[in-house]
């Protein structure tokens, strides 16, 4: 990790092509901002500099938005980039003639496919991919799941939102895609493809997507495993703050891979 001036560097904003933003345990926690992220979005939309907010999360940018407004910050949709929507993009390019799905994930993922591909709801209809989100959700329905295992022990691909283990929510720690997806995988023998955080596709996409390039761009997260070592991945510098998961201890005794170039306390300090 970079110490003195080379880490006061790391921090300097200005010098990057794009800010990208974790958003769980980084911008906020919940429903609640966390310090300076707010202040720091309006900031980088005030001077123009290009940014995006990314997250493992399994719903549409639209649906972030709202939830962003009620913290006190605008975001346009263009400027969020969720897991859901890498599964979307690579299901997209995979598929280019238009791809047949089976959605065993969220009502994200159908807002953002409608009209781009052929719904498959049964276990006997032509299926080119699975897309698989956590199991507590609307379409995570008994004869669903099993028309998806029918499917995958056939020609479908399982495309699986992000390899999460578990997460947590008000009720305590849940059930995560990864863990969803290799119930999947097993039973039908059959790798999946992974499409959030820590995955370079993801990165890579996102980037694409600002036109900007991955070696040139800062990211800032709370996660070493997904944020640091996807971000590091790619090139970028990377930014850990301690307002989510890992401590200064764990990023002082991380592997390289994993070991963030500076450390900040909130979006605060910056």
């Amino acid at each position: 990790m970079s110490q003195g001036s080379d880490h006061r560097s790391v921090l300097d904003l200005s010098q990057y092509q794009a800010v990208l933003l974790d958003l769980d345990g980084t911008v906020y926690h919940e429903d609640h901002a966390l310090p300076g992220a707010v202040e720091l979005i309006l900031r980088l939309q005030k001077i123009g500099q290009p940014y995006a907010c990314l997250t493992n999360s399994t719903t549409s940018p639209h649906q972030l938005v709202s939830r962003l407004k009620r913290m006190g910050v605008e975001v346009d949709p263009a400027h969020i980039y969720t897991a859901a929507s890498a599964a979307c993009d690579y299901v997209l390019q995979r598929f280019p003639q238009g791809p047949r799905v089976l959605n065993i994930s969220t009502s994200g993922v159908d807002e953002m496919l409608e009209g781009k591909v052929t719904w498959v709801k049964d276990d006997h209809s032509p299926c080119d991919a699975v897309i698989c989100g956590v199991p507590v959700n609307v379409h995570a329905t008994e004869d669903r799941l099993r028309a998806a295992l029918v499917q995958l022990r056939g020609a479908a691909e399982l495309v699986a939102i992000c390899a999460d283990r578990v997460y947590p929510s008000p009720r305590g720690m849940e059930f995560g895609v990864g863990a969803f997806t290799a119930m999947f995988a097993y039973a039908a023998n059959k790798k999946p493809v992974y499409c959030g955080k820590p995955e370079p596709r993801f990165f890579n996409e996102l980037c694409r997507r600002l036109g900007v390039n991955p070696q040139r761009c800062v990211l800032i997260g709370d996660n070493l495993e997904s944020d640091i070592l996807g971000a590091n991945g790619v090139g970028m510098k990377t930014i850990l703050t301690l307002t989510g998961v890992a401590t200064r201890s764990d990023a002082e005794h991380a592997s390289p891979q994993l070991k963030p170039h500076a450390v900040i306390e909130s979006l605060a300090s910056l």
